[in-house]
């Protein structure tokens, strides 16, 4: 997301619905904490709430070319599983994968060997990009 993007951290469950609202008010991107991709983990952390709604979300804030970034902590025996599964979503959907400082980085990068550094990233996200896809991967900087 460029210095230029008007970006709001919004929870999923409240981005279903209104991903047309957030373009017709200026806003470019959104950030949402997405920490699985797994229905029933995702139900069990949050209170019962449903994954679904927030997938419905994150497809319609694409749909209306808002940029998305997926802040993702990886934790150990929990979906430390699924780091593959958030990598896949680059390779069909123009977003960002961040994954945020919860588990040693060399431990995720070793689970995708292909990621290429991209030159010129800045800011508090080092950005990496797999061949072929559309979307890149984040780690926060240390």
């Amino acid at each position: 997301m460029s210095e230029k993007s008007k970006v709001i951290k919004i929870d999923g469950q409240e981005l279903a619905g209104k991903a047309a609202e957030f373009r017709e008010a200026g806003i470019t991107g959104v950030i949402v904490r997405l920490d699985t991709l797994n229905h029933t983990r995702y139900h069990d952390i949050s209170e019962g709430k449903s994954l679904q709604t927030v997938i419905d979300g994150i497809n319609g804030a694409i749909d209306q070319q808002l940029a998305v970034r997926l802040d993702v902590a990886i934790t150990e025996g929990f979906n430390d599983d699924e780091v593959l599964d958030f990598l896949q979503l680059t390779l069909q959907h123009r977003c960002d994968i961040v994954f945020l400082p919860t588990i040693d980085y060399g431990i995720l990068k070793e689970k995708m060997p292909a990621l290429r550094k991209i030159d010129g990233a800045s800011g508090e996200v080092e950005m990496y990009k797999y061949p072929m896809a559309v979307g890149r991967i984040g780690f926060i900087k240390d």
